[in-house]
């Protein structure tokens, strides 16, 4: 894939509750980006597991989603759709007539997956290719079947997939689950889960794990339900106690009453008691009492798995998040690796020289600020510092968090125009030691950014000399920089009151100088 280019594919998930759909467009250094997705429930699992087939309607609604799903996909650019479809279609005996319509409508070639491939991908999803650090179990209760892992590292140490799901148990366990569900029906759910899982326990408890995380809709509607009871709407996490103090509610109501219970949806009020059952129950046998959820799944896993076997280059978590939100924005690749460049150079020199004292983590988020602090340009170049800096506030930057993302909106914002004080408002809730450091890191933006203010790359270097009360800029080039020194002449004052030293723009020579060593990865 040549350097301008990039990929786009569409991502089908055919379940056995839903049929999920992600487009991601892949940039050449990046993990790529989602551009759009859609959902919709079919139940294939609901005539599967009360009939033993997937009834006719059922089938073609199926065809037309994945149909529709697979036009979008071509609509947004897509020159590839990849398709998967799991537990209902494994086990069902008219699998054929679902695949053979799905593949007559849309033209797409649906894989039945196993379910340790299936688990392989969503430990793929949830934790990407390097996996966690400690060992975590990640367990996944889908509408048939419920995939559960422990991954270490890059290892999976145990993959399984066990014959329970929310759909296969409200509808193919002979209980009503549009209706109350008493104790001995809930308990009759729960023993069914015992005995799927047995060998599975004994597995995982001789194998040890010290974290846990769940995905699939059951578990993000079930930590949603607990964190609404909870009252403070965190719903990253969920806790064995407060599934065991919130099923006695949800299963005592019907499921229209189901409807109001705060933070379950209405198109899983049928199969949420099951679903809950489920959970329960595994949690208690492999003792988790505390589980992190995680949104991402199958699909993220399909993502992956498709860049590791088509040659791509896996970046890390923020560069990739970082490098796909500027391509998206359609920045200047060129100008924006040579403000990084030299950006890194100034923060590297200062400090040397003891101008700074910021770490590396300041040294990072400048990096990033230096490749995105143009991206506003795709809307407005006359404003383009405050759209960057609003749209990286609101881009979802995965691997950073909420003050690191706002450290660099800010380093975006003041690198273009007027220069903030020590006293800028936008900078009085931080700590003094965090906007110092906003404020140096923006100087040495603002500073490599004029060094190439006609994008020319005429300036290959910019040094710092310290010479008393002074600080000479040297902006090493071998052509006319007499609007670059100009410009840096505007940022004196600014820079004086920041570093307490007059800075004095200059230009060397190539041949004068010296080449410094920079290093310009997160």
């Amino acid at each position: 894939m040549a350097a301008s280019e990039s990929e786009t594919v569409g991502f089908i998930d055919v379940g056995t509750n839903s049929i999920h759909l992600l487009v991601v467009r892949f940039y050449k250094d990046s993990t790529g980006t989602p551009v759009f997705q859609d959902k919709e429930t079919v139940r294939l699992g609901q005539s599967l597991y009360s009939t033993g087939e997937i009834d006719e309607e059922t089938i073609r609604k199926s065809s037309i989603v994945v149909s529709r799903f697979a036009q979008i996909s071509k609509d947004l650019g897509a020159d590839k759709v990849v398709a998967f479809a799991t537990c209902a279609a494994r086990e069902a005996a008219n699998r054929e007539d679902l695949i053979r319509a799905i593949s007559a409508d849309s033209e797409v070639e649906v894989k039945v997956i196993p379910g340790t491939e299936e688990a392989r991908l969503i430990a793929l999803g949830v934790f990407g290719d390097k996996g966690p650090e400690e060992r975590t179990i990640e367990m996944d209760i889908g509408g048939g079947s419920t995939e559960i892992i422990i991954r270490e590292g890059g290892e999976n140490l145990f993959l399984d997939s066990l014959s329970m799901g929310a759909v296969r148990y409200a509808y193919g366990l002979k209980i009503d689950n549009k209706a109350p569900v008493s104790d001995d029906d809930y308990n009759f759910m729960r023993r069914s889960v015992d005995i799927s899982s047995y060998h599975a326990v004994n597995r995982i408890k001789n194998i040890g794990f010290t974290r846990a995380v769940g995905s699939s809709g059951t578990l993000i509607a079930l930590a949603e339900m607990c964190a609404a009871r909870r009252g403070d709407h965190d719903s990253s996490y969920l806790t064995l106690s407060e599934l065991r103090e919130i099923m006695p509610d949800v299963r005592s109501r019907d499921v229209v009453g189901r409807y109001s219970v705060p933070g379950l949806g209405k198109g899983r009020a049928d199969i949420i008691v099951a679903g809950g059952a489920i959970a329960e129950e595994l949690m208690a046998q492999f003792g988790i009492e505390r589980m992190e959820i995680s949104q991402k799944g199958l699909k993220q896993g399909m993502q992956l798995d498709h860049m590791l076997t088509h040659g791509y280059t896996i970046f890390g978590t923020r560069e990739s998040s970082i490098r796909a939100l500027a391509h998206r924005c359609q920045y200047d690749e060129a100008h924006a690796e040579t403000v990084a460049k030299n950006s890194l150079s100034l923060f590297d020199q200062a400090r040397a020289q003891g101008l700074n004292l910021m770490d590396d983590g300041y040294r990072n988020l400048l990096y990033c600020a230096s490749l995105l602090h143009d991206i506003g340009e795709m809307i407005s170049y006359s404003n383009h510092n405050v759209l960057s800096q609003v749209i990286i506030e609101n881009a979802d930057l995965v691997g950073f968090t909420v003050d690191e993302i706002r450290a660099m909106g800010l380093m975006v914002r003041f690198h273009h125009k007027k220069f903030p004080g020590s006293k800028d408002p936008r900078l009085s809730s931080l700590p003094r030691e965090d906007a110092l450091a906003i404020r140096q890191c923006a100087m040495f933006l603002k500073i490599a950014d004029v060094a190439d203010r006609h994008r020319n790359h005429t300036v290959s270097d910019i040094r710092l000399v310290k010479r008393g009360d002074k600080v000479l800029v040297e902006l090493v080039s071998d052509g006319d920089t007499s609007m670059e020194l100009w410009s840096l002449e505007k940022v004196r004052p600014d820079f004086r009151k920041l570093f307490g030293l007059d800075m004095v723009p200059v230009r060397c020579s190539n041949a004068q100088a010296d080449a410094l060593p920079v290093t310009n990865t997160l």
